[in-house]
């Protein structure tokens, strides 16, 4: 999640009424605002999770997730964000479980602008200062490390990860489901480890699942487990690792990778918390706590047909986003330290061992599409190489050592200009070319393209609506 740094109020308004929507993002616009809008609390809370608002505007009747659940779930991403709830069915039971959720003011239908003006400005001038929280988030999480399991720990400095461990802090200790989503090599495994250390759930197990790593078969049978005889070899009844992790937390990595009959069961046990082992008729129930990760953009994969969208936004109540290193440089640097010692423990080196100033330059420097894995590797093998009591430039990975200034660039057929070829059609071929070499990939799209993941996101709109022609617009009514 982004801090905002900018005087200029954020505003996001959520209203399944596309013409209302409008109609109020203009308005609020016109008076200087930075305004979001969002159709419905699913897409509300994702911007909720990359972007720091100063206020919500949402209407209370909305499919899927309504105004009073989807402020239950901001409570927990940013609770100090004020609120304002529009509705036309607004009653005192409706006020009180609105004020309880932060709510500081509710809005009758069919709504006059000069009223949302009045309420907007007036919760603005309440709401908590971007600069005072961010110190806050420095001064409660030390700037330095947050604690996982093993010994191992999340290390940092910078705004983007401090962002995320106030997330986990938030998240720990309720029962929603997370989502976690980022490049490889992240570390989203350490944060699953830090949310289930900070839940109630603490004493209980914390069991992991590598679904890439599986054939579909036998992840079926790791999962749910199996009956005697069920399949070959099954020679003795065997309890799933949703038994295992019973009143504890469910790791799911590469949740991407399984295939639609298995994602149709693991949603029956989202919702219902039953399920039966392979091959067995028995009904079991448990009470888990579900983490997944994915490197994948899953949102990409459900318009493909490849992902179930129930179940996409079954797992996506409360998504994290883990930053790659490239977008936290502050935290090369102690990152590499933490390594070394880590190392020097494993290897029982005695001697002390230090980084020359040169390498602590490069380490800055490279991109590191590896992450922070690539990162702990090589300081690793700088550590087997050096050969005094300092780490210099020669112990480094050569593509650390010396990064090329295309290392940015992918893997392709060039992009051939010609005469009277527009620079429109020119920017299409780019970001056509590029999302294919990451696999749809966004994020790494937009970090090599060397723009914004927003940017890249607004681009590619605009980019259909030129092929395929504007959604038109019904004239705008604030009451409708």
């Amino acid at each position: 999640m982004s801090v905002t740094t900018e005087a200029v109020p954020v505003i996001l308004i959520v209203d399944d009424d596309r013409n209302g929507r409008e109609s109020l993002r203009r308005g609020l616009t016109r008076d200087g605002y930075e305004v979001l809008t969002a159709e419905n609390g699913k897409k509300a809370l994702a911007f909720a999770q990359d972007h720091t608002l100063d206020l919500v505007l949402t209407d209370l009747i909305m499919p899927g997730l309504d105004g009073l659940d989807f402020l239950e779930g901001l409570r927990v991403v940013q609770p100090e964000v004020p609120a304002i709830l529009i509705s036309a069915f607004a009653n005192v039971d409706t006020a009180v479980k609105a004020v309880r959720r932060g709510v500081q003011d509710v809005l009758e239908k069919p709504i006059r602008l000069r009223d949302v003006r009045k309420a907007v400005k007036k919760a603005i001038a309440r709401r908590p200062v971007g600069g005072d929280r961010l110190r806050a988030l420095q001064g409660r999480n030390g700037g330095r490390t947050a604690p996982t399991r093993h010994g191992r720990a999340l290390v940092g400095s910078s705004p983007a990860f401090l962002e995320v461990l106030d997330l986990v802090d938030r998240v720990a200790p309720v029962s929603s489901t997370v989502l976690l989503f980022g490049e490889s090599g992240t570390g989203k495994e350490l944060i699953a480890d830090a949310i289930h250390l900070g839940s109630r759930r603490a004493n209980g197990p914390l069991v992991k699942v590598a679904c890439a790593a599986l054939a579909e078969g036998v992840l079926e049978a790791e999962l749910f487990g199996s009956e005697k005889g069920a399949y070959t070899g099954a020679h003795e009844q065997r309890k799933g690792r949703f038994e295992l992790a019973h009143e504890g937390t469910l790791f799911l990595d590469e949740i991407g990778e399984l295939s639609q009959p298995l994602q149709v069961k693991l949603l029956r046990v989202l919702q219902e918390g039953e399920f039966e082992r392979v091959g067995g008729t028995e009904t079991l129930r448990t009470d888990v706590r579900v983490i997944a990760a994915t490197n994948r953009d899953l949102e990409a994969e459900v318009k493909a047909g490849r992902f179930r969208e129930d179940l996409y936004w079954r797992l996506n109540v409360i998504a994290i986003r883990v930053p790659p290193l490239r977008e936290r440089i502050e935290d090369v640097s102690p990152l590499a330290q933490h390594f070394l010692q880590k190392v020097m423990r494993a290897t029982g080196r005695e001697r002390p061992l230090r980084f020359d100033d040169a390498v602590i330059e490069a380490l800055q420097a490279a991109v590191w599409p590896g992450n922070v894995r690539e990162l702990e590797n090589a300081v690793e093998r700088a550590v087997v190489l050096a050969r005094g009591d300092v780490i210099r430039l020669d112990d480094l990975p050569p593509n650390v050592r010396t990064p090329a200034e295309g290392v940015r660039s992918v893997p392709g057929p060039a992009i051939h200009f010609q005469v009277g070829q527009s620079l429109a059609a020119l920017e299409r071929e780019a970001l056509r070319r590029t999302l294919e070499a990451v696999g749809g990939n966004r994020e790494a799209a937009a970090s090599i393209l060397g723009i914004g993941v927003a940017t890249l996101y607004r681009r590619l709109k605009e980019m259909d609506e030129e092929a395929n022609g504007p959604k038109t617009d019904e004239p705008p009514a604030l009451g409708a």
